[in-house]
């Protein structure tokens, strides 16, 4: 996870559908304006367009019509983990709010080999930090079903390949001519953006190695 700023103020339709009997918040101002806000990735396991797409309550409503048509508790899900999540995980970090420090309470890492598993570590403890490892280990390691198996192995190989390619870039920015840098410089700037799929696990790539904090010490603030 990493920290997304929701747009404000809400959509239009919300307030117009929560007096319907029947109304609905999936509609497609939510939709456009939630996607334009999580850049088109799951603010769970942070897969870029997703194939499956849900409108995610943060917290589940559970018929309550306030936190159902709630712009604040909407958030953009792939269809896994927002199945995982369901109601079993209501206590978790917001990604929404600065002060949940989403990307620096729990460490990411995953080798770049096939099969590895993803790792989590807590590292400011907290009843949300634990709940939220909690989920992010189900989402990307989860064997709870062998559907839900197979789909944490494909978000793994999704993973693998992108941490691949972004250390093959790190490699390139070294070791290509000192006129190419600033090439390659404006794609490591992307991938450690919020607007990269995997953006947590990039950016403890580079928090974890002392020569690499330091070169990029200005992206990451």
């Amino acid at each position: 996870m990493v920290y997304f700023k929701k747009s404000q103020p809400a959509p239009s339709s919300l307030s117009i559908q929560k007096k319907k009997k029947s109304g609905t918040y999936n509609n497609p101002d939510v939709i456009t304006q939630l996607k334009d806000d999580f850049y088109d990735k799951c603010y769970i396991c942070e897969q870029k367009y997703p194939t499956t797409i849900n409108i995610e309550h943060f917290i589940s409503h559970k018929g309550n019509r306030d936190l159902k048509f709630d712009w604040n508790n909407l958030f953009f899900s792939c269809g896994h983990c927002n199945n995982v999540k369901l109601d079993n995980f209501n206590n978790i970090l917001n990604c929404n709010i600065l002060e949940d420090k989403v990307d620096s309470a729990i460490h990411y890492y995953c080798k770049p080999f096939p099969k590895e598993k993803a790792e989590f570590r807590i590292l400011i403890l907290s009843d949300r930090a634990k709940e939220t490892k909690d989920l992010l280990e189900k989402s990307f390691n989860g064997e709870h079903t062998p559907q839900k198996s197979l789909e944490s192995s494909f978000l793994r190989s999704l993973l693998i390949k992108e941490i691949k390619d972004f250390q093959d870039l790190l490699f390139n920015y070294y070791e290509c001519m000192e006129e190419d840098k600033e090439y390659f410089l404006i794609k490591i700037k992307f991938h450690l953006s919020n607007q990269s799929a995997f953006t947590a696990f990039k950016r403890w790539i580079i928090r974890d190695n002392k020569a690499l904090k330091s070169e990029f010490r200005d992206i990451l603030k």
